[in-house]
């Protein structure tokens, strides 16, 4: 990686600057807004073009000492270098101004640098060898492709379009006074702590993200990219490492699956299956699939620009799109081959095999070993509060279907579940609508556990008065006359505890591998505790 960045208006802010030198200068009013843009246009308005261009040479040159860096440019340079990655500056800059004094304006720039740290190897480091100021624009692109950029970093579009910019770099649009929100041809940020964030994953581990670069490039050259790209981490992954893939034209979403001897769930197999039975049947209420890597386990999908729901925006709208992306999914259920598709993860059939699901994971809380002051709270709500619990509500249920615990549903009473279903798995894009992903425990199951989950997911929770709304229309469709409602009652509060279940998985030692893969880290003490706490408030719903 070798990222390229110019230096005017994008490592040096003159805003303060040639606001202040314009007053000093009488050339300009107070009340106009202190940033260079601004002073510029305001004396290309009034017929002063001559004296901005002559106080230019003067700012870059005589008074070039008294402009700032702007904010967090110079930490980025700094984790460049410890990061051991390589960084250049390269500017087009005259040598002398076209107007005024003939100040050696290379040599501001570079008594600039110095003075800042820049060119210190006890601060920044920056080697003299990588600092290029050039006399002309082609030389500049010039200077940029015999460097190897793979990135660079300007402030100026029209020269970032120029025709002769070097395809292999990914071009990065530094648009600190934010006059560009509608360009799209390039990766833009508004300010140095975005562009960290953007390189993100090289800084904070460029062994694994040069690996990951080396990896990904041919799926994402099946798709059309074929200059630089960068990928940038997003949050909230609990199971998998996803990355906002960013690039010119169009960004993507990468997800890296995880797996572990330990889990013999296939999640990549999973989702690709949902995936493409979406697609070829017309769904698109999702992101849609770009490509797949079964041997590195990767999965390209297309970015969906918005929002996770807030918990009050799960209204009656935003229910109907959830029941008619379930009702879409399963439009063709009748003539899709079952082995086409897996079973889902956890999937049940039968009124036991709900319990037995719910008795296995409540038997694997109470192996929550105790080794700190937090374990020691988990494995006593287990012991004195969740187990009890179950017990009531196992029996209860058993009580309820004496006779055919063990009836399992036919075939055709089957559904197509996306599994871990609910509006935690959704993005309100700026369109209006909702886009549903993550589809790792997808497959066939039974249509009452789709219904509880659904109602139990507790990170954005559907209130009951949804109930009928969503249940009844897939009765309806699914011609189960009338028995969805009556199974997704008897099994709800089993999967209460469940979910209750679910959040405690912070405490056991798999579920914690699956995380550390996902986010780099085990699970904090704090979260921890949240999840105790949730837990907590779960039960006391079930009960």
């Amino acid at each position: 990686m070798h990222i390229g960045v110019d230096f005017d208006n994008t490592i040096v802010c003159y805003d303060a600057l040639f606001h202040k030198v314009a007053r000093e200068k009488n050339l300009i009013s107070e009340d106009v807004p202190v940033n260079k843009s601004d002073v510029r246009n305001h004396l290309r308005r009034v017929g002063k073009e001559d004296a901005w261009t002559e106080m230019q040479g003067y700012v870059y040159g005589a008074r070039m000492a008294e402009a700032a860096p702007y904010p967090g440019v110079i930490e980025f340079f700094q984790s460049c270098r410890a990061a051991g990655i390589r960084i250049s500056i390269i500017s087009h800059k005259t040598k002398h101004p076209f107007l005024g004094e003939k100040y050696d304006l290379h040599a501001a720039a570079t008594n600039w640098l110095e003075q800042r740290g820049f060119l210190d190897s006890a601060r920044i480091g920056l080697p003299r060898g990588n600092v290029f100021f050039e006399l002309t624009k082609e030389a500049k692109l010039e200077r940029i492709g015999r460097c190897g950029c793979t990135h660079f970093i300007d402030d100026l579009p029209e020269f970032l379009a120029e025709p002769e910019f070097p395809a292999t770099a990914l071009r990065i649009l530094f648009d600190s006074n934010n006059l560009y929100a509608e360009e799209s041809r390039f990766v833009r940020a508004l300010d140095w702590e975005e562009i960290r964030e953007l390189f993100a994953a090289a800084l904070s581990n460029p062994t694994d993200a040069a690996a990951l670069r080396e990896k990904v490039q041919p799926l994402l050259q099946q798709r059309g990219v074929t200059g630089g790209w960068l990928p940038q981490p997003l949050p909230g992954g609990a199971n998998n490492r996803v990355y906002r893939v960013r690039s010119e034209g169009a960004d993507h979403v990468l997800k890296v699956y995880f797996q572990n001897p330990g889990d013999p769930r296939d999640r990549f197999r999973a989702e690709r299956a949902f995936y493409e039975h979406l697609w070829r049947h017309g769904v698109r209420r999702t992101p849609e699939p770009c490509g797949w890597d079964e041997q590195n386990r990767f999965g390209l999908f297309s970015f969906v620009a918005g929002r996770k729901l807030r918990p009050e925006e799960v209204n009656e709208q935003a229910v109907a799109q959830a029941l008619d992306f379930i009702l879409e999914a399963n439009q063709a259920r009748a003539s899709v081959p079952t082995d086409s598709i897996p079973i889902a993860s956890e999937a049940c059939f039968s009124i036991a095999e709900h319990l037995a699901l719910v008795d296995r994971r409540v038997a694997r809380l109470q192996q929550i070993g105790a080794q700190t002051d937090l374990d020691s709270q988990a494995v006593a709500f287990v012991r004195d509060d969740l187990v009890p619990a179950w017990n009531e509500i196992r029996a209860a249920i058993s009580a309820d279907a004496p006779t055919h615990l063990d009836n399992a549903l036919a075939q055709a009473d089957r559904c197509l579940s996306p599994s871990d279903f609910g509006f935690h798995n959704a993005l309100l894009a700026t369109d209006g609508r909702l886009r549903f992903f993550d589809f790792e425990y997808a497959g066939w199951d039974d249509p009452a556990k789709l219904v509880c989950d659904f109602f139990c997911q507790p990170q954005i929770p559907v209130s009951a008065v949804h109930w009928e709304g969503f249940v009844g229309p897939l009765d309806v469709a699914w011609k189960l006359g009338g028995e969805l409602a009556k199974r997704a009652k008897r099994l709800l509060a089993a999967y209460q505890i469940k979910w209750c279940c679910i959040v405690l998985n912070e405490f056991l030692g798999t579920d914690l591998a699956r995380r550390e893969f996902a986010l780099g880290a085990g699970a904090t003490a704090e979260k921890k505790r949240a999840q105790l706490e949730r837990a907590r408030g779960l039960l006391s719903q079930a009960r």
